[in-house]
């Protein structure tokens, strides 16, 4: 049997019947940038976010990128994140011109809220927390630490789209917030894609130049180089806000899908296995990104599964703080939990795709393994 960790081929032919009608709408008014199909994706995202503003941006990368811009993360500024997540997560502090500094994760593969407070400087503006796989990072203790010290947060809601802790969605503990679209997402698009929210008209409003080169709309479009700010071209296109509003109308059914395999593997994986959904908060609301676990022998279970044609991945490997170009250009703390971990998570499939008979192989495969070979 063959078992794929994202399926991303359009077999249903509903839904390519709907995302052919959507290019064809956008094909008949010819408004490939900015059309309307932005603005109506824009509003239904902040509806469902519940928050106040929600502006389409051409990646996740971008998304954060330009969050932590319109708080102003500026040069000199320091800004406390978690090590364990794609490059992206920092690399979008050091574009601003801050410096990222690295605290070490708790066994949930979230920043450690407990471990902040001692990494906080005269320079430190703000805390990028990442909600791991879907995950909620334990914000009522990190929005604590960031009223103490007059902190500014931005999240990375890349992973988390749909998440919430007692029925306050992922994107509003914070001045910003960046969600990722891209196709392997749980809300996914056709490409790349990203949405920065906030519930603060100021940073609205410099979301709104930073996004389009710094300059200010004009209507009449007798002016286009009237510029505001420095920036690069950020905007999401017409072409990929006709095809998510259709992945929007998906999103429900999908997330309802994902959370029944995700169910199946808390109460079917052996006891022995680490589970990232051990650490639930009470009140959260998974993501549903992917479904992490932590085993010993990870990489011989990755080879064993991969025989077995199940496909699995290792995310974020090397830590960020390990990765050649900060270990040449910033100082390297230790961070021993994640250190510790990044050796022990697998990925497991999670896609909306799979079949009963699949998550039952998947899952007996792991515990056969896990049964047989002394961990």
């Amino acid at each position: 049997m063959k078992v794929k960790m994202f399926d991303l081929k359009i077999k249903d032919k509903l839904l390519r019947r709907d995302l052919i009608k959507s290019l064809n709408r956008l094909f008949d008014h010819g408004q490939f940038f900015m059309g309307p199909e932005v603005l109506d994706f824009e509003k239904k995202i902040a509806k469902f976010l519940n928050v106040k503003y929600a502006l389409g941006v051409s990646s996740g990368s971008s998304a954060l990128y330009l969050a932590l811009k319109a708080c102003g993360i500026k040069q000199g500024d320091e800004v406390i994140t978690t090590p364990l997540s794609w490059i992206i997560t920092s690399n979008a502090i050091i574009e601003c011109g801050a410096t990222p500094v690295f605290v070490d994760v708790a066994d949930d593969l979230n920043i450690n809220p407990d471990l902040i407070e001692k990494s906080i400087t005269k320079k430190t503006k703000a805390i990028v927390p990442m909600h791991y796989a879907g995950h909620m990072c334990d914000m009522n203790k990190i929005l604590a630490i960031a009223k103490k010290y007059k902190l500014k947060i931005i999240e990375d809601a890349a992973q988390s789209f749909g998440a919430s802790l007692n029925k306050i969605k992922s994107g509003n503990f914070s001045s910003a917030a960046s969600f990722s679209m891209n196709p392997m997402k749980t809300l996914s698009g056709y490409g790349e894609n990203g949405i920065v929210v906030t519930n603060n008209k100021k940073i609205f409003n410099k979301l709104k130049t930073l996004r389009h080169a710094g300059t200010t709309s004009d209507p009449k479009k007798k002016i286009t180089n009237f510029c505001n700010d420095t920036s690069l071209n950020h905007k999401m296109d017409t072409i990929n806000a006709s095809l998510l509003l259709i992945s929007f109308k998906k999103f429900k059914h999908k997330i309802e899908k994902k959370n029944i395999i995700a169910e199946y593997y808390n109460k079917n994986l052996s006891p022995k296995i680490i589970k990232q959904d051990d650490y639930m908060h009470k009140g959260e609301k998974n993501g549903r990104y992917v479904y992490p676990i932590i085993i010993n022998k990870r990489d011989k279970l990755r080879r064993y599964l991969e025989k077995k044609g199940i496909e699995t991945k290792i995310f974020h490997l090397p830590l960020i703080n390990k990765s050649p170009f900060y270990l040449k250009n910033y100082k390297s703390s230790k961070m021993r939990n994640a250190e510790r971990l990044i050796k022990k998570i697998i990925i497991l499939p999670l896609n909306e795709k799979l079949l009963k008979g699949q998550i039952k192989y998947i899952t007996d495969n792991i515990n056969y393994f896990v049964e047989n070979d002394k961990l």
